[in-house]
Protein backbone atom coordinates (compact mmCIF):
# COMPACT_ATOMS: atom_id res chain seq x y z
CA UNK A 1 0.00 0.00 0.00
CA UNK A 2 2.78 2.45 1.23
CA UNK A 3 4.42 1.69 -2.92
CA UNK A 4 0.73 2.28 -4.35
CA UNK A 5 0.70 6.03 -2.49
CA UNK A 6 4.36 6.54 -3.14
CA UNK A 7 3.36 5.82 -6.86
CA UNK A 8 0.30 8.03 -6.89
CA UNK A 9 2.52 10.75 -5.72
CA UNK A 10 4.87 10.43 -8.06
CA UNK A 11 2.79 10.22 -10.76
CA UNK A 12 1.31 13.62 -9.70
CA UNK A 13 4.48 15.51 -9.43
CA UNK A 14 6.13 13.45 -12.66
CA UNK A 15 5.26 15.21 -16.10
CA UNK A 16 3.69 12.21 -18.40
CA UNK A 17 6.50 13.43 -20.78
CA UNK A 18 8.80 11.85 -18.29
CA UNK A 19 7.38 7.85 -19.06
CA UNK A 20 10.59 5.75 -20.89
CA UNK A 21 7.73 4.79 -24.05
CA UNK A 22 8.78 8.17 -25.44
CA UNK A 23 11.86 7.33 -25.79
CA UNK A 24 11.67 6.57 -29.51
CA UNK A 25 13.73 3.13 -30.95
CA UNK A 26 15.91 5.53 -33.15
CA UNK A 27 17.13 7.45 -29.79
CA UNK A 28 17.81 4.76 -28.02
CA UNK A 29 19.87 3.18 -30.92
CA UNK A 30 21.54 6.17 -30.94
CA UNK A 31 22.38 6.44 -27.52
CA UNK A 32 23.94 2.67 -27.91
CA UNK A 33 25.64 3.44 -31.37
CA UNK A 34 27.40 6.07 -29.66
CA UNK A 35 28.47 4.53 -26.61
CA UNK A 36 29.87 1.87 -28.85
CA UNK A 37 31.94 4.21 -31.05
CA UNK A 38 33.32 5.88 -28.36
CA UNK A 39 34.34 2.83 -26.17
CA UNK A 40 35.04 0.13 -28.42
CA UNK A 41 32.40 -1.96 -27.71
CA UNK A 42 32.10 -4.96 -30.30
CA UNK A 43 28.73 -6.00 -29.17
CA UNK A 44 26.02 -5.21 -26.38
CA UNK A 45 22.50 -6.18 -25.61
CA UNK A 46 19.90 -3.36 -24.03
CA UNK A 47 16.20 -4.16 -22.65
CA UNK A 48 13.55 -1.51 -21.47
CA UNK A 49 10.53 -2.29 -19.58
CA UNK A 50 8.09 -0.04 -18.33
CA UNK A 51 4.39 -1.01 -16.88
CA UNK A 52 4.84 -4.69 -17.36
CA UNK A 53 5.60 -4.22 -20.68
CA UNK A 54 8.96 -4.38 -22.68
CA UNK A 55 9.77 -1.36 -25.10
CA UNK A 56 12.61 -2.30 -25.90
CA UNK A 57 15.13 -4.96 -26.24
CA UNK A 58 17.53 -5.55 -28.84
CA UNK A 59 20.89 -6.43 -29.40
CA UNK A 60 23.84 -4.36 -31.30
CA UNK A 61 26.95 -5.36 -32.77
CA UNK A 62 28.48 -8.64 -32.88
CA UNK A 63 29.43 -11.28 -30.52
CA UNK A 64 33.12 -11.53 -31.26
CA UNK A 65 35.79 -10.12 -33.72
CA UNK A 66 36.54 -13.62 -34.32
CA UNK A 67 33.81 -15.02 -36.55
CA UNK A 68 31.40 -13.71 -34.72
CA UNK A 69 27.45 -13.18 -35.22
CA UNK A 70 25.01 -10.61 -34.80
CA UNK A 71 24.02 -10.15 -30.91
CA UNK A 72 20.47 -10.32 -30.44
CA UNK A 73 17.93 -10.27 -27.96
CA UNK A 74 18.56 -13.78 -26.82
CA UNK A 75 22.90 -13.96 -27.21
CA UNK A 76 23.72 -15.46 -23.60
CA UNK A 77 26.39 -13.13 -21.81
CA UNK A 78 28.26 -13.63 -18.79
CA UNK A 79 26.56 -11.50 -16.13
CA UNK A 80 29.03 -11.23 -13.65
CA UNK A 81 28.01 -10.17 -9.71
CA UNK A 82 24.99 -10.11 -11.11
CA UNK A 83 24.69 -13.39 -10.05
CA UNK A 84 24.47 -12.37 -6.92
CA UNK A 85 20.87 -11.44 -6.69
CA UNK A 86 19.73 -15.37 -7.89
CA UNK A 87 21.75 -16.65 -4.85
CA UNK A 88 19.88 -13.85 -2.50
CA UNK A 89 16.91 -15.04 -4.29
CA UNK A 90 17.45 -18.77 -4.24
CA UNK A 91 18.04 -18.45 -0.50
CA UNK A 92 14.67 -16.13 -0.31
CA UNK A 93 12.80 -18.98 -1.80
CA UNK A 94 13.98 -21.11 1.06
CA UNK A 95 12.85 -18.47 3.62
CA UNK A 96 9.33 -18.22 2.08
CA UNK A 97 9.04 -21.91 2.31
CA UNK A 98 10.21 -21.96 6.02
CA UNK A 99 13.21 -24.18 5.33
CA UNK A 100 16.00 -21.48 6.50
CA UNK A 101 15.63 -17.97 8.30
CA UNK A 102 18.17 -14.99 7.36
CA UNK A 103 19.06 -14.83 10.56
CA UNK A 104 19.99 -18.64 11.22
CA UNK A 105 23.93 -19.10 11.79
CA UNK A 106 25.79 -20.46 9.05
CA UNK A 107 26.74 -23.20 10.80
CA UNK A 108 24.08 -24.76 10.96
CA UNK A 109 23.84 -25.71 7.51
CA UNK A 110 27.66 -26.03 7.16
CA UNK A 111 29.70 -26.98 10.07
CA UNK A 112 33.77 -26.70 8.59
CA UNK A 113 32.60 -22.79 7.92
CA UNK A 114 35.00 -20.94 10.01
CA UNK A 115 36.12 -17.21 10.02
CA UNK A 116 39.06 -15.85 11.83
CA UNK A 117 37.53 -15.30 15.40
CA UNK A 118 35.43 -18.14 16.82
CA UNK A 119 32.79 -15.76 18.23
CA UNK A 120 32.40 -14.35 14.70
CA UNK A 121 31.58 -17.62 13.12
CA UNK A 122 29.34 -18.50 15.89
CA UNK A 123 27.45 -15.31 15.12
CA UNK A 124 27.76 -15.42 11.52
CA UNK A 125 24.22 -15.39 9.64
CA UNK A 126 23.00 -16.93 6.29
CA UNK A 127 22.25 -12.78 6.32
CA UNK A 128 25.61 -11.76 7.02
CA UNK A 129 26.50 -13.51 3.69
CA UNK A 130 24.67 -11.25 1.48
CA UNK A 131 25.45 -7.92 3.01
CA UNK A 132 28.51 -6.88 2.32
CA UNK A 133 29.76 -6.00 5.93
CA UNK A 134 31.87 -9.30 7.26
CA UNK A 135 34.60 -7.43 8.75
CA UNK A 136 37.01 -8.18 5.74
CA UNK A 137 38.51 -5.94 2.93
CA UNK A 138 37.32 -5.46 0.21
CA UNK A 139 38.15 -8.08 -2.41
CA UNK A 140 39.67 -10.10 0.34
CA UNK A 141 40.51 -13.80 -1.09
CA UNK A 142 39.32 -13.08 -4.51
CA UNK A 143 42.57 -14.64 -6.18
CA UNK A 144 40.65 -18.11 -5.05
CA UNK A 145 38.41 -16.99 -8.38
CA UNK A 146 39.76 -14.37 -9.87
CA UNK A 147 41.40 -14.67 -12.74
CA UNK A 148 41.21 -18.21 -12.88
CA UNK A 149 37.83 -19.52 -11.50
CA UNK A 150 39.35 -23.13 -9.79
CA UNK A 151 38.63 -23.31 -6.17
CA UNK A 152 35.89 -25.30 -5.17
CA UNK A 153 33.41 -24.17 -2.97
CA UNK A 154 34.45 -26.01 -0.50
CA UNK A 155 37.54 -25.05 -0.64
CA UNK A 156 36.40 -21.49 -0.05
CA UNK A 157 34.66 -22.64 2.73
CA UNK A 158 38.20 -24.44 4.06
CA UNK A 159 40.32 -21.04 3.21
CA UNK A 160 38.12 -18.23 4.53
CA UNK A 161 39.32 -18.99 7.79
CA UNK A 162 43.00 -17.55 6.73
CA UNK A 163 41.61 -14.48 5.67
CA UNK A 164 41.92 -11.39 7.85
CA UNK A 165 39.48 -8.50 8.78
CA UNK A 166 40.14 -5.04 8.40
CA UNK A 167 37.04 -3.51 10.67
CA UNK A 168 34.43 -4.65 13.00
CA UNK A 169 31.98 -7.41 12.01
CA UNK A 170 28.92 -5.89 10.66
CA UNK A 171 29.73 -2.37 10.98
CA UNK A 172 30.71 -0.77 7.83
CA UNK A 173 30.55 -1.72 3.86
CA UNK A 174 33.15 -3.78 2.25
CA UNK A 175 32.05 -5.62 -1.38
CA UNK A 176 33.60 -9.29 -1.03
CA UNK A 177 32.83 -11.88 -3.31
CA UNK A 178 33.56 -14.75 -0.59
CA UNK A 179 30.65 -15.16 1.29
CA UNK A 180 28.08 -15.34 -1.66
CA UNK A 181 30.34 -18.34 -3.08
CA UNK A 182 29.82 -20.03 0.82
CA UNK A 183 26.24 -18.76 0.58
CA UNK A 184 25.91 -21.21 -2.58
CA UNK A 185 26.68 -23.78 -0.18
CA UNK A 186 23.47 -23.46 1.82
CA UNK A 187 21.72 -24.54 -0.81
CA UNK A 188 22.90 -27.85 -1.79
CA UNK A 189 22.84 -28.51 2.02
CA UNK A 190 19.16 -27.87 2.37
CA UNK A 191 17.93 -29.38 -0.38
CA UNK A 192 20.10 -32.04 -1.39
CA UNK A 193 20.28 -30.36 -4.56
CA UNK A 194 23.11 -28.50 -5.93
CA UNK A 195 23.29 -25.00 -6.71
CA UNK A 196 22.75 -25.67 -10.61
CA UNK A 197 19.80 -27.66 -10.24
CA UNK A 198 17.84 -25.28 -8.17
CA UNK A 199 18.46 -22.13 -9.96
CA UNK A 200 17.09 -24.23 -12.94
CA UNK A 201 14.12 -26.03 -10.99
CA UNK A 202 13.16 -23.10 -8.88
CA UNK A 203 13.51 -20.04 -11.20
CA UNK A 204 14.70 -20.42 -14.48
CA UNK A 205 12.05 -22.75 -15.38
CA UNK A 206 9.12 -21.15 -13.77
CA UNK A 207 9.73 -17.61 -14.96
CA UNK A 208 10.45 -18.75 -18.33
CA UNK A 209 14.11 -18.25 -18.68
CA UNK A 210 15.21 -20.54 -21.37
CA UNK A 211 18.10 -18.34 -22.12
CA UNK A 212 19.83 -17.90 -18.76
CA UNK A 213 21.93 -20.54 -17.01
CA UNK A 214 24.07 -21.75 -14.13
CA UNK A 215 25.42 -24.42 -16.04
CA UNK A 216 27.93 -23.46 -18.20
CA UNK A 217 28.05 -26.90 -20.04
CA UNK A 218 24.79 -26.32 -21.55
CA UNK A 219 26.01 -23.56 -23.78
CA UNK A 220 29.20 -25.04 -24.89
CA UNK A 221 27.74 -25.54 -28.45
CA UNK A 222 25.18 -22.51 -28.48
CA UNK A 223 26.26 -20.20 -31.34
CA UNK A 224 24.53 -17.24 -29.91
CA UNK A 225 27.20 -16.89 -27.52
CA UNK A 226 29.09 -13.57 -26.41
CA UNK A 227 33.01 -13.57 -26.25
CA UNK A 228 34.99 -11.55 -23.96
CA UNK A 229 37.10 -8.32 -25.20
CA UNK A 230 39.36 -5.67 -23.78
CA UNK A 231 41.51 -2.52 -25.01
CA UNK A 232 44.76 -4.17 -24.78
CA UNK A 233 48.01 -1.52 -25.59
CA UNK A 234 45.42 0.11 -27.99
CA UNK A 235 43.66 -2.20 -29.98
CA UNK A 236 40.48 -4.06 -29.25
CA UNK A 237 41.06 -8.11 -28.70
CA UNK A 238 39.11 -10.58 -28.23
CA UNK A 239 40.04 -12.05 -25.28
CA UNK A 240 40.55 -15.62 -23.07
CA UNK A 241 37.24 -16.55 -21.73
CA UNK A 242 37.15 -16.03 -17.83
CA UNK A 243 34.49 -18.61 -17.70
CA UNK A 244 35.73 -21.95 -19.27
CA UNK A 245 32.79 -23.80 -20.53
CA UNK A 246 32.94 -27.56 -20.10
CA UNK A 247 32.30 -27.25 -16.54
CA UNK A 248 30.74 -25.40 -13.61
CA UNK A 249 33.01 -23.14 -12.05
CA UNK A 250 32.91 -22.96 -7.88
CA UNK A 251 32.84 -18.63 -7.68
CA UNK A 252 29.43 -19.52 -9.53
CA UNK A 253 27.11 -18.06 -7.09
CA UNK A 254 29.02 -15.10 -6.69
CA UNK A 255 29.85 -13.94 -10.59
CA UNK A 256 29.28 -17.00 -13.17
CA UNK A 257 25.70 -17.00 -14.31
CA UNK A 258 24.92 -16.21 -18.09
CA UNK A 259 21.55 -14.54 -19.69
CA UNK A 260 20.01 -12.98 -22.08
CA UNK A 261 18.82 -9.45 -22.28
CA UNK A 262 15.05 -10.87 -22.84
CA UNK A 263 15.47 -13.16 -19.61
CA UNK A 264 17.29 -10.32 -17.19
CA UNK A 265 13.68 -7.78 -18.37
CA UNK A 266 11.95 -11.52 -17.22
CA UNK A 267 14.03 -11.36 -14.01
CA UNK A 268 13.58 -7.53 -13.34
CA UNK A 269 9.51 -7.65 -14.08
CA UNK A 270 9.46 -10.72 -11.40
CA UNK A 271 11.46 -8.22 -8.79
CA UNK A 272 9.18 -5.10 -9.41
CA UNK A 273 6.30 -7.23 -9.04
CA UNK A 274 7.61 -8.11 -5.41
CA UNK A 275 8.91 -11.26 -6.19
CA UNK A 276 5.48 -12.67 -8.22
CA UNK A 277 5.79 -16.58 -9.10
CA UNK A 278 8.86 -16.99 -6.96
CA UNK A 279 7.72 -15.85 -3.75
CA UNK A 280 5.50 -13.82 -1.18
CA UNK A 281 6.01 -9.63 -1.26
CA UNK A 282 6.59 -10.15 2.69
CA UNK A 283 9.92 -12.45 1.96
CA UNK A 284 11.06 -10.08 -1.39
CA UNK A 285 11.12 -6.97 0.39
CA UNK A 286 13.53 -8.29 2.87
CA UNK A 287 16.10 -8.32 -0.46
CA UNK A 288 15.39 -4.53 -0.88
CA UNK A 289 16.22 -3.53 2.59
CA UNK A 290 18.96 -1.76 3.70
CA UNK A 291 21.21 -4.11 5.55
CA UNK A 292 24.36 -2.03 5.08
CA UNK A 293 24.47 1.48 4.91
CA UNK A 294 26.77 3.19 2.40
CA UNK A 295 28.33 7.02 2.75
CA UNK A 296 27.03 9.60 0.17
CA UNK A 297 29.38 11.93 -1.13
CA UNK A 298 28.86 15.78 -0.60
CA UNK A 299 28.57 15.20 -5.31
CA UNK A 300 26.02 12.69 -4.49
CA UNK A 301 23.95 15.00 -2.41
CA UNK A 302 24.16 17.68 -4.66
CA UNK A 303 24.62 16.32 -8.16
CA UNK A 304 22.40 12.94 -8.02
CA UNK A 305 20.08 14.34 -5.14
CA UNK A 306 20.75 11.22 -3.40
CA UNK A 307 19.74 11.30 0.63
CA UNK A 308 20.57 7.78 1.56
CA UNK A 309 23.02 4.51 -0.08
CA UNK A 310 22.60 1.19 0.93
CA UNK A 311 23.38 -2.78 0.05
CA UNK A 312 20.09 -5.34 1.07
CA UNK A 313 21.14 -8.61 -0.10
CA UNK A 314 22.59 -9.10 -3.26
CA UNK A 315 21.25 -5.49 -4.43
CA UNK A 316 22.24 -1.63 -3.81
CA UNK A 317 19.87 0.69 -2.97
CA UNK A 318 19.71 4.85 -3.55
CA UNK A 319 17.61 6.86 -4.36
CA UNK A 320 17.94 9.44 -7.39
CA UNK A 321 16.14 12.75 -7.81
CA UNK A 322 13.73 11.64 -5.60
CA UNK A 323 13.00 8.19 -7.38
CA UNK A 324 14.53 4.81 -5.38
CA UNK A 325 16.70 2.49 -7.71
CA UNK A 326 17.36 -0.89 -6.99
CA UNK A 327 20.48 -2.16 -9.56
CA UNK A 328 23.68 -3.68 -9.53
CA UNK A 329 26.67 -3.92 -12.05
CA UNK A 330 28.45 -7.05 -12.77
CA UNK A 331 32.55 -7.20 -14.37
CA UNK A 332 34.17 -10.22 -15.80
CA UNK A 333 37.50 -9.83 -17.87
CA UNK A 334 36.35 -8.21 -21.14
CA UNK A 335 32.71 -8.28 -20.40
CA UNK A 336 30.30 -6.52 -18.07
CA UNK A 337 26.25 -6.03 -16.79
CA UNK A 338 24.07 -3.90 -15.34
CA UNK A 339 20.53 -3.97 -13.92
CA UNK A 340 18.71 -0.64 -13.29
CA UNK A 341 14.97 -1.63 -11.61
CA UNK A 342 12.78 1.82 -10.78
CA UNK A 343 10.18 0.01 -8.88
CA UNK A 344 7.72 3.33 -8.42
CA UNK A 345 7.65 4.04 -12.11
CA UNK A 346 7.56 0.43 -13.01
CA UNK A 347 10.56 0.50 -15.15
CA UNK A 348 13.34 -1.43 -15.93
CA UNK A 349 16.67 -1.10 -17.60
CA UNK A 350 19.31 -3.66 -18.58
CA UNK A 351 22.87 -3.79 -20.45
CA UNK A 352 24.64 -6.27 -21.58
CA UNK A 353 28.13 -5.63 -23.06
CA UNK A 354 31.27 -7.84 -24.52
CA UNK A 355 34.39 -5.27 -23.78
CA UNK A 356 35.84 -4.35 -20.42
CA UNK A 357 34.16 -0.75 -20.58
CA UNK A 358 31.88 -0.17 -17.37
CA UNK A 359 31.69 3.50 -18.86
CA UNK A 360 29.72 1.97 -22.00
CA UNK A 361 27.09 1.01 -20.00
CA UNK A 362 26.75 3.35 -17.61
CA UNK A 363 26.66 5.91 -20.49
CA UNK A 364 23.59 4.45 -21.83
CA UNK A 365 22.09 3.67 -18.23
CA UNK A 366 22.26 7.01 -17.34
CA UNK A 367 20.79 9.02 -20.81
CA UNK A 368 17.84 6.47 -20.31
CA UNK A 369 17.22 7.19 -16.73
CA UNK A 370 17.77 10.71 -17.02
CA UNK A 371 15.23 11.36 -19.95
CA UNK A 372 12.48 9.24 -17.68
CA UNK A 373 13.36 11.55 -14.98
CA UNK A 374 13.31 14.95 -16.86
CA UNK A 375 16.65 15.20 -15.61
CA UNK A 376 19.51 17.22 -17.71
CA UNK A 377 22.79 14.60 -18.40
CA UNK A 378 25.40 17.12 -19.54
CA UNK A 379 28.06 14.54 -19.74
CA UNK A 380 28.59 13.53 -22.52
CA UNK A 381 30.44 10.11 -24.24
CA UNK A 382 33.17 11.72 -25.51
CA UNK A 383 33.86 13.05 -21.66
CA UNK A 384 33.38 10.08 -19.87
CA UNK A 385 35.88 8.28 -22.27
CA UNK A 386 38.17 11.19 -20.88
CA UNK A 387 37.44 10.86 -17.40
CA UNK A 388 37.60 7.01 -17.54
CA UNK A 389 38.69 4.57 -20.40
CA UNK A 390 41.27 7.04 -21.63
CA UNK A 391 42.74 7.61 -17.69
CA UNK A 392 43.22 3.65 -17.44
CA UNK A 393 44.87 3.40 -20.53
CA UNK A 394 47.22 6.04 -19.70
CA UNK A 395 47.97 4.91 -16.22
CA UNK A 396 48.76 1.20 -17.44
CA UNK A 397 51.12 2.47 -20.36
CA UNK A 398 52.61 4.20 -17.22
CA UNK A 399 52.98 0.97 -15.11
CA UNK A 400 54.30 -0.86 -18.19
CA UNK A 401 57.27 1.91 -18.48
CA UNK A 402 58.22 1.73 -14.81
CA UNK A 403 61.57 0.75 -14.24
CA UNK A 404 63.84 0.05 -11.23
CA UNK A 405 66.17 2.73 -9.87
CA UNK A 406 68.15 -0.67 -8.97
CA UNK A 407 70.09 1.25 -5.96
CA UNK A 408 71.57 -2.23 -4.65
CA UNK A 409 73.09 -4.31 -7.33
CA UNK A 410 71.44 -7.45 -7.78
CA UNK A 411 72.79 -10.06 -5.37
CA UNK A 412 75.28 -12.22 -7.00
CA UNK A 413 73.62 -15.63 -5.58
CA UNK A 414 70.01 -15.63 -6.93
CA UNK A 415 69.43 -19.02 -6.32
CA UNK A 416 68.75 -17.29 -2.87
CA UNK A 417 65.23 -16.36 -4.35
CA UNK A 418 64.37 -19.33 -5.71
CA UNK A 419 62.07 -22.41 -4.95
CA UNK A 420 58.35 -23.24 -3.80
CA UNK A 421 56.61 -20.04 -0.87
CA UNK A 422 53.66 -20.87 0.10
CA UNK A 423 50.18 -18.71 1.44
CA UNK A 424 47.97 -19.92 3.71
CA UNK A 425 45.03 -19.65 1.61
CA UNK A 426 46.31 -18.89 -2.27
CA UNK A 427 48.70 -22.25 -2.40
CA UNK A 428 52.18 -22.07 -3.98
CA UNK A 429 53.95 -19.75 -6.09
CA UNK A 430 57.04 -21.05 -7.50
CA UNK A 431 60.01 -18.35 -8.03
CA UNK A 432 62.10 -19.62 -11.25
CA UNK A 433 65.48 -19.13 -12.51
CA UNK A 434 67.15 -19.68 -15.82
CA UNK A 435 69.97 -17.82 -17.65
CA UNK A 436 68.08 -16.99 -20.66
CA UNK A 437 64.86 -16.28 -18.87
CA UNK A 438 65.91 -14.21 -15.55
CA UNK A 439 63.45 -14.81 -12.88
CA UNK A 440 59.31 -15.79 -13.36
CA UNK A 441 56.67 -16.02 -11.13
CA UNK A 442 54.35 -19.22 -11.48
CA UNK A 443 50.88 -19.11 -9.63
CA UNK A 444 50.17 -23.37 -9.45
CA UNK A 445 46.60 -21.97 -8.83
CA UNK A 446 45.92 -19.36 -10.56
CA UNK A 447 48.19 -20.64 -13.74
CA UNK A 448 47.03 -17.55 -16.09
CA UNK A 449 49.55 -15.86 -12.90
CA UNK A 450 52.61 -16.14 -14.49
CA UNK A 451 55.43 -13.86 -15.62
CA UNK A 452 58.91 -12.91 -15.81
CA UNK A 453 60.23 -10.98 -12.55
CA UNK A 454 62.40 -7.61 -12.67
CA UNK A 455 64.46 -6.33 -9.96
CA UNK A 456 63.31 -2.78 -9.00
CA UNK A 457 65.79 -2.07 -5.97
CA UNK A 458 66.93 -4.03 -3.06
CA UNK A 459 65.00 -6.71 -2.45
CA UNK A 460 61.66 -5.74 -4.48
CA UNK A 461 60.58 -6.81 -7.93
CA UNK A 462 57.89 -6.27 -10.47
CA UNK A 463 55.98 -9.44 -11.71
CA UNK A 464 54.91 -8.54 -15.67
CA UNK A 465 52.17 -11.10 -16.17
CA UNK A 466 52.55 -12.77 -19.49
CA UNK A 467 48.57 -12.26 -20.39
CA UNK A 468 48.36 -8.48 -20.40
CA UNK A 469 45.09 -8.47 -20.52
CA UNK A 470 45.39 -8.75 -16.73
CA UNK A 471 46.84 -5.02 -16.60
CA UNK A 472 47.71 -5.81 -12.87
CA UNK A 473 51.37 -5.86 -13.13
CA UNK A 474 52.71 -6.39 -9.30
CA UNK A 475 55.24 -5.24 -6.72
CA UNK A 476 56.78 -8.18 -5.28
CA UNK A 477 59.03 -7.76 -1.96
CA UNK A 478 60.82 -10.41 -0.77
CA UNK A 479 62.01 -10.60 3.36
CA UNK A 480 65.35 -11.50 4.37
CA UNK A 481 66.70 -13.03 8.01
CA UNK A 482 69.43 -11.42 9.65
CA UNK A 483 71.83 -14.68 7.76
CA UNK A 484 70.20 -12.59 4.60
CA UNK A 485 68.44 -15.76 3.67
CA UNK A 486 65.40 -15.25 1.60
CA UNK A 487 62.38 -16.01 3.85
CA UNK A 488 59.33 -14.89 1.90
CA UNK A 489 57.82 -12.06 0.15
CA UNK A 490 54.68 -9.76 0.20
CA UNK A 491 53.09 -8.05 -3.00
CA UNK A 492 51.06 -5.03 -4.14
CA UNK A 493 49.55 -3.61 -7.61
CA UNK A 494 51.80 -1.08 -8.97
CA UNK A 495 48.57 1.12 -9.72
CA UNK A 496 45.65 1.92 -7.69
CA UNK A 497 43.64 1.48 -10.44
CA UNK A 498 43.92 -2.62 -10.81
CA UNK A 499 40.67 -4.33 -10.23
CA UNK A 500 40.46 -5.59 -6.78
CA UNK A 501 40.03 -8.74 -7.57
CA UNK A 502 43.73 -8.90 -7.69
CA UNK A 503 44.00 -8.99 -4.19
CA UNK A 504 47.68 -9.19 -4.17
CA UNK A 505 48.10 -7.41 -0.81
CA UNK A 506 46.23 -10.06 0.90
CA UNK A 507 48.83 -12.62 -0.04
CA UNK A 508 51.53 -13.73 2.43
CA UNK A 509 54.01 -16.13 1.16
CA UNK A 510 56.45 -17.88 3.16
CA UNK A 511 59.53 -19.70 1.48
CA UNK A 512 58.96 -23.72 1.99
Amino acid sequence: MARLIKSIILFCFLPLAAWAKELAPEEIDDIVGEAMRVFSVPGMAVGIMQDGEVIHSKGYGITALENGSPVDEHTYFGIASNSKGFTSVALAILVDEGKISWDDPVLKYLPDFEVWDPAVTAEFTIRDLLAHATGLPLGSGDLMWWPDANFSPQEVIRNIRHLKPDRAFRTTYAYNNMPFIVAGEIIPAVTGKSYVEFLQERIFDPLGMDRCTASTPTMANDNNLAEPHAVIEGNLRQIKRYLILDEVVGSMAAAGIQCSVDDLLIWADMHINDGKGLMSAETHATLWQVTTKMNVSDQQRSRDKMTYRGYGLGYNLNDYHGVDIISHGGALIGMYSHISMLPELDVAVVITTNQQSGSAWNYIKNKVIDHILKVSNTSTAAALYERTDLKRIEEFDRVDHIKGEATVVMPTKPLNYTGPYEDSWWGTVDILYSNNEGFRFVSRRSPSLKGKLEHFEDNTFIVRWDDRTHEADAFVYFSMNAKSEITGFTMKAISNRTDFSYDFHHVNMTKK
